[in-house]
């Protein structure tokens, strides 16, 4: 089993070596992988200070860019003759053995996780129709694409998804606002759903990591929802998904208004950045985006509440208002940002 991390943007290294330092922490058996075409002397030389981490620099076999390398890089690690091959996006965070837990699920399984709760038109029919493909199934929950294991049996899912996502319609719509594209292209997550939920792909198992239970989709603070916190209680979930926009662009990102102190605040408190304090001598660069600057954010991590709970004052009110935004059809209140 290879674990690979990837990631084409300059600005987003720090992510890459929180999801490469959690993982070979906790997985130490892993195989691990940052790819991470045309990176810069000073990342290689930190990657060869952990222990167990691969790096590629280049990048061939890869098509397109951004969110949409994912299916050709990992038909590339298939085709070296990985067994298994786990994508991990570069703004997670792993808590605990993510491959352990992988392998408690079936071992013919495509695994994914569940969307984040406020996901518009959860599930995949829609996603499905909108591909001019036949409903085979219907997943409650969208398929999130930041935790994928494939197969060698997958093969052919991936070259079906790579050929959408590399052609025309869907590139041209990538270029209008995530508001004006349809829901089956709103990202490579959504055409994944869609052909999942096919019948050419109904006999094909998928598993999906559960929200609150395996993973935090931290996607403003109402990502990681009031009951998935108290459900979890002390305990964080195994993987912690900073979607949206990422804690370390912070300093670089001043925000003035209450909405720009909500997002400082939750960038602050969000249970990645807490997770993210303890490989803070580990990261050989400027770390300042994790010392909080507002004071609720102050107050709450010193707070003593366990970290998943220290946010609760935010999602409080961010939950309101994505309620009010839906029973008033004020559009969509939280489609897909990358990551």
């Amino acid at each position: 089993m290879i674990v690979v991390v990837f990631e084409d943007r300059p600005e987003a290294l720090a992510g890459v070596k929180l999801a490469t330092l959690s993982l070979t922490r906790h997985c130490p058996e892993a195989d691990v992988l940052a790819w991470v075409p045309g990176a810069p002397e000073s990342f290689q030389t930190w990657a060869r200070t952990v222990p167990g981490l691969r790096v590629r620099t280049h990048r061939r076999w890869v098509d397109g860019n951004g969110w949409n390398v994912k299916p050709s890089v990992l038909l590339r690690l298939l085709q070296e003759k990985n067994e298994q091959v786990v994508w991990v996006d570069s703004d997670v965070i792993v808590t605990g053995d993510l491959l352990a837990r992988l392998r408690e699920l079936p071992s013919d399984a495509l695994i994914a996780t569940q969307e984040y709760f406020w996901g518009h038109h959860q599930g995949t029919d829609l996603r499905t129709t909108g591909l001019g493909l036949q409903v085979g199934r219907v997943f409650p929950a969208t398929v999130n694409s930041g935790v994928l294991r494939v197969l060698p049996e997958h093969e052919s899912l991936l070259r079906h998804w790579s050929a959408i996502l590399t052609g025309p319609q869907y590139t041209a719509v990538q270029g209008r606002s995530a508001r004006c594209r349809p829901v089956h292209y709103w990202g490579d997550q959504d055409v994944l759903a869609g052909l999942l939920g096919s019948k050419d792909f109904a006999d094909l198992p998928v598993v999906q990591l559960r929200r609150g239970a395996d993973i935090a989709q931290c996607f403003g603070p109402s990502g990681y929802t009031v009951r998935e916190r108290i459900m979890t209680g002390r305990r964080l979930p195994l993987v912690l998904h900073a979607m949206g926009e990422k804690p370390w662009t912070l300093r670089n990102r001043p925000r003035s208004g209450f909405r720009g102190y909500v997002t400082r605040a939750h960038l602050e408190l969000t249970p990645y950045t807490r997770a993210a304090r303890e490989y803070r001598d580990l990261l050989g660069e400027n770390t300042l985006w994790m010392v909080p600057t507002t004071a609720l954010g102050k107050v709450m991590v010193s707070s003593g509440l366990p970290s998943g709970l220290q946010e609760l004052p935010l999602v409080v009110v961010d939950s309101a208002q994505r309620r009010l935004r839906r029973w008033a059809g004020l559009g969509r209140t939280g489609s897909r940002a990358k990551g």
